[in-house]
This record gives C-alpha cells, structure tokens and sequence, in this order.
C-alpha cells in the first residue's frame, strides 16, 4: 500500500501522531488563506475601499460553492480513510475512481450553475449598484474556475486519508508565492482590476492541484488503476454522496446563514462592509487551527473506526480538546492585542479601523467553542453519524439568522459582533450531546462490519 509514504493511525501515540498530522494541514491552510489575504490587501492598496468591499462581498457568496466541493471531498477522504484502516487496497483505488467520476460531475454543475445565479445572488446579498459590477466580474471568474478547486480538494483529501499530510502542504506553498505574484502582476503592473484578482487565485489552484494529483498517481501504488478499475461502482459513488452530500449540504446550510448575516451588515456604511470582510478573514484564519485540527480528527476516526478501535476513536477525540486549547492559547490573545495594526495593513479608514478591532477582539473570546465544533463535526462525519451533522448546520442557520436580526434591535450595530460567537456554541452542545450520548458508536461499528465483509469476501473470491 505504500504505507511508507502514509501514516497508519491505528497504532501509535495518540498525541503524537495527530499533532504531526495536523501541522502540515495547519500550515497547507494557512497558505491557501494566503490566496484571500493576497487579493484583500493588493486589491485594497492599488483598487481601494470599493473594490476590497466587492471582493469581500464575493468571498461570502463563493463559500457556498466551496462548501458543496468540500462536502463531496470529505465524502472521498472519509470512505477512503475507513477501508485503509481495515486494510483494503482494492477498494481505495474503486474510490478513487469513483471520486474522481464525481468530482468531475459535480465541477460541471458548480460551474453552470454559478454562472447562471451570480448576479441574482448578489442582488439577494443586498450589493450596492456601485459594487456590483467588480463583485460580479470577481464571482464569475470563481466560478469559471471552480473545477481548479475542485482538483486541489479532492487531491489533498485523498493523499490525507491515507495518512499523508505532506505532499498537499509543499505543492500550496509553490502556488502561495505564484498566487502573490501573479496578484501583483495582473492588478497592478497589467491593470486588470479586481478579476485579475480572481484570475491569479484560480491559476495557482490550478498549479497546487495539478502537481499534487500527479504526484499522487504517480508515487503511490494503491491507487495506480488498472483499465478495469476506471469504470466507476455505482456502489461506492453512492458511498461518498451518502457520505459527502450531508456534508456539502451542512456547510451550504451554514453558508446561507453566512451571507444572511452579510446581507444585514451591506445595509451598512462601506466602511462597516471593509472591516466586516478583513475581520472575517481573520475569523477565517483562525478557523484554520480548528479544520487542521478536524482534519486530523477525521482520518485518525475514520481509520480506527475502519479498524473497529472504538476506544482509541475516544483518545482521539479527547486529544483533539487539549490540541485547540492550546493553539487557541497562543492565537486569540495575538489577535485581541494586535487588532489594530491588522486593520491598518488593510485600510487606512478610521471608521473601518474601529469597527474591525471592536469585531476581532469579541470574536477572540469565544473562538475555542468553535473549535470543539470542528472536532464534533469531524467525529461525527467519520464514524458515518453524518445526519447528526446536517441538524447541527440547521441550529447554525437558525441560531445565526435569528441573532443577525434580533441583536442590532436591541444592541444597536454591536450586537452583529455577537451572532457568530452565540452560533458557535449552541452548534457545539448540539454535537456535544449526539457524542456523548454515544448513538455515534453504533454507526462507526456498523461502518468497521461492512469493511470486514467486504475483505472476507473478496479473500473468498480470491480462495
């Protein structure tokens, strides 16, 4: 299997092997954050405020897209991770070709279907007439691109499934620095406005996923298909939806509920909008540590939970606690203290300024309650309790949505600084309560069952 270029998570120290695991995720993240903070400060320091708020404006509507793109990769990773554990080579390359059956498929529909609702979702988004051209141009790039976000995704998903973290980490760093630069050259040495912003984060996706999906091909026995193999199971393509879909449909749920909120904050100044978007990258930034994290909750549960290691499933978990207790230790205090000067690299506004420190430094308080959520997301989706998953997306649309109209009325401006936090941790105690309740145990020994007949059957054939 290759094993000598993966990670077999089913033996080992607990700690150990999911800190290892989840720094290079972390930093992969980190650098692919790059591409939003990229086109945020070289749009607004050569396009200025109207354009930065466009770009913001684009980045909430683009989540939605991203979110059915990630939901079908975690769909691959997940069903990949569970039969490495049970030690399955045949059926890890029948998923990898199936995932990629799918994630050509729904690429094509992410496309066509952007292309034919951006203005109407902008309009819904409440965009300014003096926004919305460079919001529309920005978003229909995004869009047209979307089948190079696509590849990186689901490429990295299948490489950290099979316990490597690596790879998908050196090949985002080549196209991190490609990305600021090509941010430079097409805004400003060859005056493109904001789409030469959008053209330069889809080329280095493209570059990032490229390079990992042929290293993937090429370095890793397991998923070297043979011409049989290329033809997709219906079987599996049903697994990864019913894995994947719950998922997609979960964060496009959340994401609804992100662009309510947006649309409550465009019905404020330019200003409010400017601050709004960098402080939500810094939110974004943050949620960072919470998905390496995750990530590395995901594959180290979906593997044991393939083994049938219940118990070593918990340590993960309880690991996963200490993990962001300690990331978040050292990145909320960073970011309340030094609100200010990460306002400033964005806009000279005062009004902005202000807004954006009030908001960061609020955020800050309680972002360990969103990365206990991460963690009950991930459990949840890799022990196959993926519904549990879609209802906690739902108590965030309800929770988010009610907030963003109910604080301001009552806290003036302010109370929209509340709304995510309040999201955060009613989310959490809904995963709180399915975990330790244990309904997810069931589901994950269901899942170790159908992997083990499935070896059984194929040593049968085989015999």
């Amino acid at each position: 299997m290759g094993k000598e270029k993966n990670t077999d998570m089913t033996h080992g120290p607990v700690f150990r092997q999911m800190a290892v695991f989840a720094l290079p995720v972390l930093l992969g993240m980190l650098f692919q954050r790059i591409y939003n903070f990229a086109d945020a400060y070289i749009v607004g320091r050569y396009l200025g405020d109207q354009a930065l708020a466009a770009v913001s404006i684009s980045g909430t509507a683009m989540y939605m897209m991203t979110s059915v793109m990630m939901g079908v990769t975690t769909g691959v990773s997940i069903v990949i991770s569970q039969f490495y554990g049970a030690g399955e080579n045949r059926k890890i390359r029948e998923t990898f070709s199936a995932g990629i059956h799918v994630s050509i498929w729904m690429a094509v529909l992410i496309t066509a279907a952007g292309a034919a609702t951006t203005e109407p979702l902008l309009r819904l988004l409440q965009t300014s007439r003096e926004l919305m051209p460079d919001a529309s141009a920005y978003l229909l790039i995004i869009y047209a691109g979307c089948g190079a976000t696509m590849l990186y995704n689901f490429a990295s998903a299948v490489l950290r499934a099979l316990g490597n973290s690596v790879v998908p980490l050196v090949f985002l760093i080549l196209s991190s620095v490609l990305n600021v630069f090509l941010d430079v050259a097409f805004v400003s040495w060859i005056p493109m406005g904001v789409q030469g912003a959008a053209y330069a984060t889809v080329l280095s996706q493209l570059l990032s996923g490229g390079l990992c999906l042929a290293y993937a091909l090429k370095i890793l026995p397991v998923l070297r298909l043979s011409a049989k193999e290329w033809k997709p199971d219906r079987y599996l393509i049903g697994q990864i939806l019913r894995s994947g879909l719950p998922t997609g449909l979960q964060m496009s749920i959340i994401s609804i509920s992100d662009m309510t909120l947006q649309a409550v904050i465009n019905t404020y100044s330019t200003a409010m909008i400017v601050a709004y978007g960098v402080a939500l990258k810094v939110e974004g930034l943050g949620f960072q540590i919470a998905d390496a994290i995750g990530s590395a909750m995901g594959t180290f549960a979906g593997q044991n939970a393939g083994a049938g290691n219940l118990k070593r499933v918990k340590k993960g978990v309880r690991t996963a606690y200490l993990l962001n207790i300690i990331c978040y230790g050292v990145f909320c205090p960073g970011v309340f203290f030094l609100a200010e000067p990460i306002m400033k690299a964005f806009t000279d506004t005062p009004e902005s300024i202000a807004y954006g420190m009030e908001y960061m430094r609020i955020f800050t308080v309680f972002f360990l309650a969103g990365g206990v959520l991460v963690v009950y997301h991930n459990i949840l989706r890799a022990s196959g309790d993926v519904a549990v998953t879609v209802l906690m997306g739902v108590s965030e649309v309800i929770t988010r949505i009610g907030c963003a109209f109910l604080l301001p009325g009552i806290f003036g401006y302010r109370g929209l600084w509340f709304v995510s936090p309040i999201t955060w941790i009613c989310a959490a105690l809904v995963g709180a309560v399915r975990y330790y309740s244990g309904g997810w145990e069931r589901k994950a020994s269901l899942l170790a069952d159908h992997a083990r007949q499935d070896k059984n059957s194929k040593a049968g054939a085989d015999n």
